[in-house]
């Protein structure tokens, strides 16, 4: 009889053991789409711009320095700085006026097994929502988010494709010697959901909670099975 019992707790503790961990290992598959949209918004790059000069900036963003494919976001980031007038952050007031374009140089293979640069591919998006390449323009009817610590004005979309070197061209047609000291700088981010931000941490608290309560009732079940089979043996 003690053999069958040492055999039945082995039994009660591997299933149970088996349980928490299928649980455990269930939590990444929740809300794998989410996750995907949060781990695209903290994968971003950024270079600082010098807005008190007019002039072409040519930022080159090579295929392993991001390896990001798709659709992403080009935007202009800037400090909010107390002595600047609101006005300045501001399309229909600002003095900032760009123009927007992006390209990527695609490789062609060779016999000899080596890439070799080929064309010259058009890779700004315009579509519905992208429409124009004065972003900045008053009448550009395109993303603009800000809060306490700075505010971000959507540019541009950008086609990514494996194995490019993307080039974003950021045009500064009239400068900005006011917006040149908020600490401007360029930022490309994939395409995600903005919402996904504002929802998540709820859902990941309801999960959790959810995932903590069937472990414990795991454990409960697992420790009355022992404790009936120790009573059982006793009798």
């Amino acid at each position: 009889m003690e053999t069958v019992r040492v055999i039945r707790i082995i039994v009660v503790v591997t299933c149970a053991t088996c349980i928490v961990g299928y649980l455990l290992v269930s939590r990444t598959l929740w809300f794998p789409e989410l996750d995907k949209q949060i781990r695209i918004s903290h994968h971003r790059l950024t270079k600082p711009v010098d807005l008190t000069q007019p002039g072409l900036v040519t930022w080159k963003i090579g295929s392993e320095d991001w390896n990001y494919e798709g659709e992403c976001r080009v935007s202009l980031m800037v400090d909010k700085i107390p002595s600047i007038p609101w006005e300045s952050y501001q399309k229909g007031s600002m003095t900032l006026q760009v123009k927007m374009d992006a390209y990527a140089i695609t490789y062609e293979p060779t016999a000899s097994g080596k890439n070799i640069e080929g064309l010259r591919a058009n890779r700004l998006i315009r579509n519905w929502y992208f429409k124009t390449d004065a972003p900045l323009s008053p009448d550009a009817r395109i993303w603009e988010s800000g809060n306490s610590s700075g505010t971000e004005f959507g540019l541009c979309g950008v086609q990514r494709y494996p194995w490019e070197d993307t080039y974003v061209l950021f045009e500064i047609v009239r400068p900005d010697n006011v917006l040149a000291k908020a600490n401007p700088q360029l930022q490309i981010v994939g395409d995600y959901d903005y919402a996904v931000q504002e929802h998540i941490s709820w859902l990941r608290i309801f999960r959790d909670s959810v995932l903590f309560l069937l472990i414990m009732c795991v454990l409960a079940l697992a420790y009355m099975a022992i404790k009936y089979s120790s009573l059982r043996a006793n009798t």
